[in-house]
């Protein structure tokens, strides 16, 4: 209930948008959103996914002044070296993983709602977007992913403007806190291009049918990559194509509908969005999404970690979208539709099913400092992740 309650509160703030969206009211209305998915995550205690791996590896990480006497053990690290590094930091000034939570979902927030204005002149639906959609994902399982991903959605800016250095610096810090974000990199010199609809439907259409026909394809070449990429790479591959919880198919499902469907809707208003400043690339790099979706129906966990450095372009397509219906009333629909469509990405965690047990019920730290109590986060996250493996089987 206390994530559907945040949930409803967003949803407001983006009604309010919808009617002000002057400079002072985005600010002040982004703002409110923003402390509110900073502390969601920031301050969450023994909840959510991963918290235990991130524990572990914080206990393990070097100290920071350890770290500059002997750089050589930044390199021998098995994580990227930014992640390493503000780990690293955050233990040497006495912080705990806790803080390190705040700290990397503050980063993360803060570098996403900069940018948002950028993009759409509603920047509060796309937090509400970004809440529904991939906040839970990425603030509360994959934080290190998730800053990657922050930062590539902040150098999108660059691209239109043609502001190489910058667009590249932001991209290459990414990379030190998760080394997929170089795939971004090459797409600085096509994400702006304007390409037919047919061009559109045609590669996601087939891709769409090579998914409903179970046409094996990408799994070897994967693991021949990652072969080349050295015997790290090479393990994690392995895990992912062997492994019973990560080996498996994605199948016909309701997110395989939304997709086409979200897809036809923005086709139709093409034209209107690539005249917007930075529709084009918002909606190539939901294309990029869907073809990740579909051509890579083999590799399921692997599509999925990686599609979210482009996915992440939909929080501010469907504002976009919003824009370009004339009529208050007609955008407020919009909006109805748009929060549906949020809703259903995590209507798992907002209705406490089994499989959420992990975030449900929400454990706040400062509460729980307050009135220290025995903690069920640690039996809640393996229940969760068993009803995860069952799911997957």
């Amino acid at each position: 209930m206390f994530y559907l309650i945040c949930f409803g509160i967003l949803v407001v703030l983006a009604v309010l948008n919808l009617q002000m969206h002057d400079r002072l009211s985005n600010q002040l209305l982004s703002g409110i959103a923003a402390i509110l998915l900073i502390g969601i995550a920031g301050l969450r205690y023994e909840t959510g996914g991963d918290w235990d791996s991130y524990a572990t590896l914080f206990s393990q990480f070097p100290s920071l002044s350890r770290l500059i006497g002997r750089p050589v053990e930044l390199l021998a690290q098995d994580v990227e070296e930014g992640f390493v590094l503000l780990n690293a930091l955050i233990k040497s000034l006495g912080g705990t993983v806790q803080h390190l939570f705040f700290v990397v979902t503050a980063i993360n927030i803060t570098l996403i709602t900069c940018a948002l204005p950028k993009y759409t002149k509603y920047p509060v639906v796309a937090l509400l977007c970004y809440y529904g959609i991939l906040y839970f994902q990425l603030e509360m399982i994959y934080i290190r992913q998730a800053s990657a991903v922050a930062l590539c959605f902040f150098a999108l800016q660059y691209i239109r403007p043609r502001r190489l250095v910058p667009f590249l610096i932001c991209v290459l810090l990414a990379c030190t806190f998760h080394r997929v974000a170089a795939l971004i990199i090459p797409l600085y010199f096509f994400l702006d291009r304007k390409l037919p609809v047919w061009l559109y439907l045609t590669v996601i259409g087939i891709g769409a049918a090579l998914m409903l026909a179970g046409i094996p394809w990408i799994q070897t070449i994967f693991l021949t990559v990652a072969g080349w990429l050295g015997e790290n790479y090479a393990e994690k591959a392995e895990m992912y194509t062997e492994n019973a919880m990560f080996a498996t198919s994605r199948g016909l499902s309701i997110g395989f509908v939304l997709n086409i469907a979200i897809l036809i809707v923005v086709m139709f208003f093409k034209e209107k969005i690539d005249e917007l400043p930075n529709g084009t690339i918002m909606l190539n790099m939901f294309a990029i999404s869907l073809v990740l979706y579909y051509y890579c129906f083999e590799l399921v966990e692997v599509s999925n970690r990686t599609r979210m450095f482009f996915f992440i372009g939909i929080i501010a397509l469907l504002p976009m979208v919003l824009e370009i219906l004339p009529i208050f009333l007609e955008r407020l629909a919009g909006l109805i539709v748009v929060t549906l469509y949020c809703f259903s990405f995590s209507r798992g965690i907002f209705l406490e099913a089994p499989q959420a047990a992990a975030y449900n019920p929400y454990q706040n730290y400062i509460e729980y400092k307050i009135h220290p109590r025995p903690s069920t986060g640690k039996q809640r996250l393996d229940q969760s992740k068993k009803a995860f493996r069952d799911e997957r089987r």
